[in-house]
C-alpha cells in the first residue's frame, strides 16, 4: 500500500514572511561587496594617471594661451563738461 505524506497546514502569513525572509537572504548575499584594500577604494576615488602626460598637457595648454590681456579696463564714466560728477555718472 503508498504511503500518504501529510502537508502540514499553514496560515497564508506564516508563508509569506517566509518567501520574504527567502527573498531577503538571495537579496542580502547578491549586493554583499568584497572588502577592499586602502589603495583600491583610493584609486577608485582618484584615477591613477600618468603624471608626465599631464605635465606635457599643461606645458602645451600654457603655451597656446595668446599674450594679450585676459581682462579689459574698465571704461570710465564721463565726466560733465564743467568737470563735475552726477549722481548718474
Amino acid at each position: 500500500m503508498a504511503t500518504i505524506k501529510v502537508i502540514e497546514r499553514s496560515n497564508y502569513s506564516q508563508r509569506r514572511y517566509e518567501r520574504r525572509a527567502a527573498f531577503l537572504a538571495r537579496k542580502r548575499e547578491e549586493i554583499k561587496t568584497p572588502s577592499r584594500s586602502v589603495e583600491e577604494i583610493w584609486d577608485s576615488i582618484f584615477k591613477p594617471v600618468d603624471e608626465t602626460d599631464v605635465l606635457a598637457n599643461l606645458l602645451i595648454g600654457i603655451k597656446d594661451i595668446p599674450d594679450v590681456e585676459r581682462k579689459h579696463p574698465r571704461l570710465r564714466k564721463p565726466i560733465m563738461s564743467d568737470g563735475s560728477v552726477t549722481a548718474r555718472g
